[in-house]
């Protein structure tokens, strides 16, 4: 074994001249050189550094292979060392670079330069200010690429399609005309004041306002003119920043006019013809459980003794499509929509509060339509079957979380007491739960509960902040039922997973019902990750003397392994977020390909109709089927069902549409946690390394629970390499290590609310100064002898 030396460049092109045209992936060189696992990261390195050096390409796949010498004449190759020594220019083509003119989409930097994400493939594009041409942040974008002296560079040919169509900013007066300070330092940088076609009202200079672009720029008249759209109101009000947010996302907050008209004319209550083709469950004992701030109730329980010991489970869902129409005006505002934006200081609901918290909420001693899914559990937790149909149910209490782990812990005090009545099913269902539980474990089922910022908001004025605290939350990408939950309380936590257990296996109950039948339906997918990811994060954890299969890692198993082996390591909540970014994001589809992270092979999203579209879709889907069959289907029969091009387009618009919102809420999170950091200018908090980049380290303190940067070039006056694989900073000089999980030590120097950004200085890293390391102080000693010669 090649273990704890260095692999020679020869080494590593005799494997590839071996291995000729086909080429090897860097698991397979280190295999074929006998690397350890924990060595291969300095395999990797030596590979970036062969492929910058013309030895080898990649080609695709992460597969390297020898440069052909053939492909190109000597002069060739000369223009190209010429261009890695300077600056690379266009027009000489990398020969392992993206097609010579493709496409992607460009992120800019306040400084002018930006990188393009290449469609299809992922390989970033870096784009020299000078070659960015008209193009703005979230262009996309048609470039031309050739190799720079670190890796491939571009010029934009043309903008293919604009990325924002709206900006925010304050109202300025210039002369005698009005116009827009805009908030992004990237389009200030570029264009400075925005004129308006229309002039803003001169009352409302100085406020928060928000313009829609009607003129972009272009090579030959490189200026932006906006259109006011909206006064906003006080540029120091949280409330403010979050109007902005919401319009830039081009997240609806207001209802049409016909929409409300619909709701407002929907009943409040059952009429006779609503128990039509429909069970009667009202005398079932079910009950929901919510957060205790929940205004709206999509699903409820109940249990009861089936045949033969078993445990029959009705998991009721709130019956959506029996007042939403395919193509009426709710629907299709709720289609537009797409999901409930949920906010620290508000819900952006997808259906109006007529329906959200009226009609369509499952609340306690009104009749409600539903729709069940019936589920026989035998002991072991297994469920051995289901059933599907409409039904008319009466919830007999609104339980909430807190409550719940009161009553399973025996606390039945003050207003607890009504609990009591309820104690027997809940221990029930929690027994049968954690059962559920334990065989998803064991089926490779991924349990990442990753830390969320929680904002804690003045109950009298919004406006001030009381805390910003720590819960932890399933990746909101395989979410389902149950939200957040509150950092350090296992009771609370308990009682989340009793109903998440339940939603998850309603969910794959009518997952199988289609796949059985091989109908249509819209699936909730999350695909493997790729096989690169997965290298990477082996290497990445090889580095911290954690061994990992790399075949084992690619399957919810092995990653369920990996997280179990970093559980009570310092660096464990950073580890754990590296293997959280190695997976893809789940999202909609008309193919089952399953579900990676819940290890589930036909899985959709069923139990969450009033704030998310797809369930709604399903439960349209579900009743037509139904009702097809003879089953209660709750008026079924009038559903027509999309075909499968209209289906896919539902599927992709949906995915997109939750993309909008979690980016709306974490950038809201992003923006209260700056505004609360806004008067801790000088003071200093503990904290731990969360991530390690080239240009610094993030770092998360724990109270308040926060996240700001230190940067690289304003450490101790040391000059830092950064290895990436390790993701690790050490300085030159002093010797310094910044490393995920280290527990530090920082000051607040910035805060800048419309950045989202809080910067800090470091102070010491594991109770130790930046500049207090032995060779520092060598360097001091002889600095001092020299002041005294």
């Amino acid at each position: 074994m090649n273990n704890n030396r260095d692999i020679s460049r020869h080494e590593v092109l005799a494997v590839l001249e071996r291995a000729a045209a086909a080429g090897l992936r860097a698991g397979e060189i280190a295999e074929e050189l006998g690397v350890v696992k924990k060595e291969q990261y300095r395999l990797r390195k030596l590979l970036t550094d062969l492929v910058a050096q013309g030895d080898i390409e990649r080609i695709g796949g992460g597969t390297y292979t020898v440069r052909n010498p053939d492909s190109e004449s000597q002069a060739g190759r000369q223009d190209r060392r010429f261009d890695r020594a300077g600056a690379g220019r266009p027009g000489t083509v990398a020969d392992d670079a993206p097609d010579p003119s493709t496409t992607g989409r460009i992120t800019v930097h306040p400084a002018g330069y930006g990188f393009v994400s290449v469609d299809h493939d992922g390989e970033t594009v870096y784009v020299p200010a000078k070659y960015r041409g008209p193009a703005m942040d979230g262009d996309r974008v048609e470039l031309t690429t050739w190799q720079g002296y670190k890796g491939i560079e571009g010029q934009v040919v043309r903008v293919l399609s604009r990325g924002r169509a709206k900006l925010t900013g304050r109202l300025r007066k210039v002369g005698r005309t009005i116009v827009l300070e805009p908030d992004d330092p990237r389009i200030a940088t570029d264009y400075g004041f925005v004129p308006l076609v229309d002039s803003a009202p001169p009352g409302k200079v100085d406020q928060a306002a928000a313009i829609e672009i009607c003129r972009y720029p272009t090579e030959a008249r490189p200026e932006l003119v906006g259109r006011l759209q909206r006064i906003l109101g006080d540029p120091d009000d949280p409330r403010t920043e979050i109007e902005k947010i919401l319009i830039c996302a081009d997240v609806p907050d207001e209802f049409p006019e016909a929409a409300v008209a619909q709701a407002d004319s929907t009943p409040d209550e059952l009429s006779s013809e609503d128990f039509a083709d429909r069970i009667d469950l009202r005398d079932r004992l079910f009950f929901t459980i919510d957060p205790e701030d929940a205004r709206d109730f999509d699903d409820a329980l109940c249990v009861e003794e089936g045949p033969d010991g078993i445990a029959r489970i009705w998991v009721a869902i709130a019956d959506v499509s029996h007042y939403v129409h395919t193509d009426d005006a709710i629907d299709r505002e709720a289609s537009v929509r797409g999901v409930s934006v949920y906010l620290p200081d508000r819900v952006v609901p997808m259906l109006p509060a007529p329906l959200s918290s009226g009609i369509c909420s499952l609340m306690p001693d009104v009749d409600r339509c539903a729709v069940v899914a019936r589920l026989d559990i035998g002991k072991d937790g297994t469920v051995r079957e289901t059933r599907v149909a409409a039904a008319v149910i009466r919830s007999r209490a609104r339980l909430d979380y807190p409550g719940v782990a009161a009553a399973l812990a025996g606390d039945f005090r003050g207003r607890r007491m009504h609990y009591r009545r309820h104690a027997g099913a809940l221990h029930k269902l929690d027994g049968l739960a954690q059962k559920m539980r334990a065989r998803r474990v064991e089926r490779g089922s991924l349990m990442l509960e990753i830390p969320e910022a929680k904002v804690l908001l003045d109950d009298d004025d919004p406006r001030l902040i009381r805390d910003i605290v720590r819960t932890k939350s399933r990746p909101k990408a395989d979410q389902v039922d149950a939200g957040p939950i509150e950092a350090g309380n296992d009771d609370v936590r308990r009682a989340y997973q009793l109903v998440e257990e339940f939603m998850i296996a309603a969910n794959e109950a009518v997952g199988r019902f289609f796949d059985e039948r091989d109908l249509p339906v819209i699936w909730r997918v999350h695909a493997p990750p790729e096989q690169e990811r997965v290298e990477q994060l082996a290497e990445i954890f090889a580095s911290y003397g954690i061994d990992l299969d790399v075949e084992r890692l690619a399957t919810p198993r092995g990653l369920k392994d990996a997280m179990e082996q970093i559980a009570d390591r310092a660096e464990a909540r950073a580890l754990s977020s590296l293997i959280l970014r190695s997976l893809k994001q789940a999202v909609y589809d008309v193919r089952p390909i399953g579900h990676f992270g819940l290890a589930s092979s036909h899985y959709l999203h069923f139990t969450s109709p009033i704030r998310r579209y797809p369930d709604l879709l399903v439960h349209r889907l579900l009743k037509a089927a139904l009702h097809r069959e003879g089953h209660a289907s709750g008026g079924g029969a009038a559903i027509a069902i999309p075909d499968q091009t209209i289906l896919a387009e539902l599927a992709q618009t949906a995915s997109a549409h939750e993309r909008r919102a979690l980016d709306a809420e974490r950038e809201t999170v992003a923006m209260f946690r700056a505004y609360f950091m806004r008067e801790t200018v000088g003071e200093e908090f503990t904290g731990r390394i969360s991530a390690v980049t080239s240009f610094g380290a993030f770092i998360e303190l724990d109270d308040p629970f926060v996240e700001g940067l230190v940067k690289v070039d304003e450490i101790g006056g040391d000059t830092f390499t950064y290895d990436p694989v390790a993701m690790r900073l050490t300085g030159r000089h002093t010797g310094l290590a910044l490393s995920l999980g280290d527990t530090v030590l920082v000051e607040v120097t910035n805060v800048s609310v419309p950045l989202r950004r809080i910067d800090f200085r470091l102070l010491s890293v594991g109770g130790k100064a930046p500049d207090d390391s032995e060779p520092a102080r060598r360097r001091g000693s002889r600095k001092k002898a020299r002041e005294r010669d």
